[in-house]
């Protein structure tokens, strides 16, 4: 059904670009265009026509299969959906376009093939709004990118058309009227390959994503071969003007020109094939599982970031880079070497580059950028605490400190001795959450983990990621003090107890600060006293400062100290006790208070033990929810993290 509706939309296109093309190439040199009236007309009544067909398909790929499309029901469809809607309107349009070409058959004026002429742009720009530009959820200025990027991609692929049809069939011409409209007409196609470009960027900052989504997504791969298509069209565009510039105006090679102009034609024809399939399928920022057809990725946190010792495979790599950088600038600017330098120096750039990408270069497999299927949530990592427990303490030691009773044992496939991760270390976040998937799927890089994917389902491994993604942050968290730090550590998300379903989890309350409260309140214990009072100063504190106020609470502490609690309290008590860390105190998994604030963004800043009478600790709160407060909002993906 892609491909079909892909095929209708690539249909579509080429008949409107051509008369477009050939409503402008004549004025660029004030010919009356007569003899292109009839096919002009032709392709506009023939675009209209097939809007139907467009209607149809579009109709079968979102109506459920079983269901028979009639009249009825493609009335309903049209006038009844988002989609339709936009179609009528392209239709009606395109009717209008019609119209307007065949008026210009009975009638000649300036007036109206002017405004034939615009609003053949108009139905070009069109084209989009019954692909990904009708989301409404992209921003209003990625909607325009997509009109924009449409009406100056065929604009320019219909004017090369036009070219071409003119330079083939205008044997009676002079040499210098055809030097005049490709001269001309390369003016225009600069100013709609800019549009294309600059368009291009932003509609595939929504669409992509990411660059490792270029290649880990069909629509990323079809959208880089459309960029190397653009490339050869450019490289085509440029043989015309450098020759243009060279020969003489009355020998003016028009065979020549409309060779090179046909050969431009084929790659933008094929960029438009690829243009209008991708237009249909799901964009890669979309996608959920994820390919990497790579050995490698390029990482500066897991090459340079980890600060490698000299000399290493990474500084060659880099100093070689560095030689060939300035190889190829003294093959540029000796004179001695001037005639090989259009050869030499780019071939001397590329191996630069090559060497530098090779030092920024680490390990990548299949799943390398695969997303999640299980959100970052305080249920996800108390879920895998417990799985983490019953499978991997054996080697990692029970907080995963690469200590566990079997790690003095382990040896790798060459009989010596390896040491199991620690997994609290930094360098967890080297490697990317894919990554780590296809370790517990299929066995660590020593060839010492086993694989794990028949003991643990797929969400099952995604939870187990996300806690030792909370592992991995313990080595800073044991730091975290009344004083802000900056944003690294996301806050785990948990559900909320809301009776009216408006805040149902504790991402929800982004857009302003949070203090998120724990303890256990045990009567008759050491301290209860001092403990009621810091929670109802916190309370209070919160209050004052205007931000939320989460609770996880235990037992019997007081009612008026309480604010929004959480669904699940056990999970999120467990998720945070793995950051509530102190330097040289033993671990536990129960919080007996603690008071994480959490910005407006969704990070956590700041950490108090406890809002006690002539601590400052209330006074350092409120400067510090303040300051956060009029941060700018930061958008976390929780669900990619």
């Amino acid at each position: 059904m892609y491909l079909s509706l892909a095929f209708i939309r690539f249909l579509e296109s080429v008949p409107s670009a051509l008369a477009v093309g050939l409503l402008l190439l004549p004025r660029l040199i004030d010919e009356d265009g007569g003899r292109f009236k009839p096919w002009v007309a032709a392709a506009a009544v023939f675009r209209a026509l097939l809007g139907f067909a467009l209607l149809y398909l579009t109709a079968r790929a979102i109506i459920p299969a079983e269901r028979p499309i009639d009249a009825a029901v493609l009335q309903e469809f049209a006038f009844g959906t988002s989609v339709g809607k936009a179609w009528v309107g392209t239709q009606l349009l395109a009717f209008v376009f019609a119209g307007m070409t065949i008026a210009r058959l009975f009638r000649a004026s300036a007036l109206l093939d002017r405004a034939t002429l615009w609003t053949g742009v108009g139905v070009l720009a069109v084209v989009s709004v019954t692909g990904h530009a009708i989301d409404d959820g992209l921003p209003l200025w990625t909607q325009l990118s997509f009109l924009l990027h449409t009406a100056a991609g065929l604009t320019w692929l219909g004017g090369l058309f036009g070219l071409i049809w003119w330079m083939f069939t205008a044997h009676h011409k002079p040499p210098h009227l055809a030097a005049k409209l490709a001269e001309r007409w390369s003016r225009i196609a600069k100013v709609a390959i800019a549009l294309v470009a600059v368009t291009g960027v932003a509609m595939a900052y929504e669409n992509v994503g990411s660059v490792p989504n270029m290649l880990a997504t069909p629509y990323g791969r079809l959208l880089t071969l459309k960029l190397t298509l653009l490339v050869a069209v450019l490289l085509c565009a440029l043989a015309i003007v450098r020759y243009m510039r060279a020969p003489p105006i009355d020998e003016f090679d028009v065979a020549w020109v409309g060779r090179i102009g046909s050969l431009e034609a084929v790659f933008g024809v094929g960029l438009l094939a690829i243009a209008g399939y991708i237009a249909v399928i799901t964009p890669a920022s979309h996608e959920t599982d994820l390919y990497w057809p790579l050995p490698f990725r390029l990482s500066y946190i897991a090459t340079w970031g980890q600060k490698p010792v000299f000399p290493s495979a990474i500084w060659w790599w880099a100093i070689g880079s560095g030689v060939f950088a300035i190889a190829a600038a003294l093959i540029w600017w000796t004179p001695a070497t001037r005639e090989k330098r259009l050869y030499a120096t780019p071939a001397a750039t590329i191996a630069a580059l090559f060497c530098l990408a090779v030092s920024f270069s680490t390990e990548a497999y299949i799943d390398t950028y695969n997303d999640p299927t299980q959100d970052f949530t305080a249920e996800s990592v108390a879920r895998a605490m417990s799985t983490f427990q019953e499978n991997c303490v054996g080697c990692h030691g029970p907080i995963g400190e690469g200590n566990g009773p079997m790690a003095k044992d382990l040896k790798n496939k060459d009989g010596l001795p390896i040491q199991p991760a620690d997994l609290t270390a930094p360098h967890v976040g080297t490697h990317t959450i894919g990554d780590i998937f296809h370790w517990l799927t299929f066995g660590g890089q020593s060839g010492v983990m086993p694989s794990f994917a028949h003991v643990l389902d797929v969400d099952d491994r995604w939870d187990m990621i996300n806690y030792l993604l909370m592992l991995s942050s313990t080595n800073q968290s044991r730091f975290i003090g009344p004083q802000a730090m900056v944003q690294w550590l996301i806050a785990p998300d948990f559900a909320l107890i809301d009776p009216q379903e408006e805040v149902t989890s504790l991402f929800k309350l982004r857009g302003k600060p949070t203090l998120l409260s724990f303890a256990r309140c045990t009567a008759g214990a050491d301290g209860e006293k001092e403990l009621e009072a810091s929670l109802l100063t916190a309370a209070g504190a919160a209050k004052s400062a205007g931000v939320n106020h989460v609770t996880v609470y235990s037992d019997d502490c007081p009612a008026a100290a309480k604010g929004r609690e959480a669904l699940h309290p056990a999970a999120a008590e467990k998720a945070y006790s793995i950051i509530n860390r102190y330097p040289n105190v033993p671990y536990t998994n129960e919080i007996s208070q603690a008071h994480f604030l959490i910005d407006r963004s969704g990070y956590v800043r700041a950490r108090f033990k406890q809002f006690g009478e002539g601590d400052g600790n209330t006074t350092q709160f409120a400067a510090q929810a303040a300051m956060m407060a009029n941060e700018p909002l930061i958008e976390i993906n929780l669900h990619s993290h």
